[in-house]
């Protein structure tokens, strides 16, 4: 991804017509799109238009698809949204926590992974912290982090991307728990 892009691609227009796409009947369309979206939304600027056009609930929805390639993709631009301060407290009042709750124990790592970290992020946040924890959340990452775990012990006759996989999960579920293990409040 070339941030001056990213950049160019939302001074173009891009972003505006992205999001309408997310809404397409076609689901090849909604996975390039999410993904295109996810691109987008490494760029801090990018981040603070794509919640001003409409792109959190949107992206939300996607979060729902019956396609895992669809889910990974919106989750991944949530993660990179939930970087923005400002941004975590939005994604959670649309509903995505409950959503990436259930997608971190998806049966696709690359599901769990995007999930996890949307999660991690929206975890710096005291009020997503607790909302995370009260709806089960510690539970499938626990589980995901065993998953990891006991993946890496046993690397013998697993691919390379496979061990990288569980790699991404273990970093992913231990940021992850480190940023619930921080508010004061509970």
């Amino acid at each position: 991804v070339k941030p001056n892009r990213q950049v160019q691609i939302v001074e173009y227009g891009g972003l505006k017509l992205l999001i309408p796409l997310t809404r397409s009947v076609d689901q090849e369309v909604q996975r390039l799109t999410a993904h295109a979206l996810a691109n987008l939304s490494v760029n801090a600027n990018n981040q603070k238009l794509m919640a001003g056009e409409g792109a959190i609930p949107c992206l939300i929805d996607l979060l729902e698809s019956p396609l895992d390639l669809i889910q990974r993709q919106a989750a991944k631009s949530l993660a990179n949204l939930g970087v923005n301060a400002d941004n975590k407290q939005i994604i959670a009042n649309f509903g995505a926590i409950p959503k990436l709750i259930q997608l971190a124990a998806a049966a696709q790592i690359n599901v769990r992974i995007e999930a996890i970290a949307a999660l991690a992020n929206l975890a710096v946040n005291d009020n997503n912290e607790m909302e995370i924890v009260q709806c089960g959340g510690l539970v499938p990452i626990v589980q995901s982090l065993e998953l990891a775990a006991t993946g890496l012990q046993r690397q013998q006759g697993k691919s390379e991307r496979d061990i990288t996989l569980l790699e991404e999960l273990a970093t992913q579920t231990a940021r992850s728990l480190r940023n619930l293990s921080v508010n004061g409040k509970q």
